[in-house]
């Protein structure tokens, strides 16, 4: 199957993120910033730069999903496949305060077609987190030029399902959620393990090794 995936040009990739660069000035120039979609996309761009520079030495092909894939990169390697999802945030002011979100969804599962969550404003989603293997958050500068990268295995989430949970009606999407938090607001919302995250966070920073 890897060897029907076409190849990703390199040249192509930096070719598309130095036109956003570009875009993004002339944005600014109008009064506007680069949309959350547009600064999503640029996130995977850079996140598959930096798993290429990680893994492409090690036999591995990087390729973005596609089809039927519902992870956002893939890595190859003969028989074996790594999923993972990219999350992208600048940062900004939201309802937990000044901070960095990532907005997480379950998705259905053949192998557990069971599996739920109690969403607060859409009900009974079923889905769970096994269309990725690890989680990788871009957290971007305001002009897009500096990035960091965290990296969260599956397990991660699965063990925390539960303090990840999405408890905020406005959110009608996400069923869970990540935040880096720099300056909390006043609000139950927030939980201790909110706080204890964006505390101990450098522990996942480059975490490079976590992907086996």
């Amino acid at each position: 199957m890897e060897k029907t995936m076409p190849e990703i040009n390199k040249k192509a990739i930096d070719k598309v993120i130095k036109d956003i660069l570009i875009l993004r000035k002339d944005l600014q120039l109008i009064g506007h910033r680069v949309t959350p979609d547009i600064a999503g996309f640029y996130g995977e761009l850079l996140a598959w730069k930096r798993l290429r520079k990680a893994f492409g030495t090690k036999d591995y092909a990087i390729k973005f999903g596609s089809g039927q894939s519902k992870a956002d990169i893939m890595l190859w390697k003969k028989n074996r496949k790594i999923n993972i999802e990219v999350k992208t945030s600048r940062l900004k002011e939201e309802w937990f305060g000044v901070g960095y979100g990532f907005a997480i969804n379950i998705k259905k599962c053949r192998l557990h077609p069971s599996r739920n969550f109690q969403h607060p404003k859409r009900g009974r989603v079923v889905g769970d987190f096994c269309y990725f293997d690890y989680l990788l958050a871009v957290l971007l500068s305001e002009d897009l030029r500096k990035a960091r990268f965290y990296i969260f295995p599956r397990q991660f989430l699965e063990k925390n399902e539960h303090h990840l949970r999405n408890r905020n009606k406005r959110f009608s999407s996400a069923t869970h959620r990540i935040v880096f938090i720099e300056k909390a607001k006043k609000t139950d919302e927030v939980t201790k393990f909110d706080k204890s995250l964006a505390k101990n966070k450098r522990q996942f920073e480059n975490a490079w090794h976590l992907i086996k």
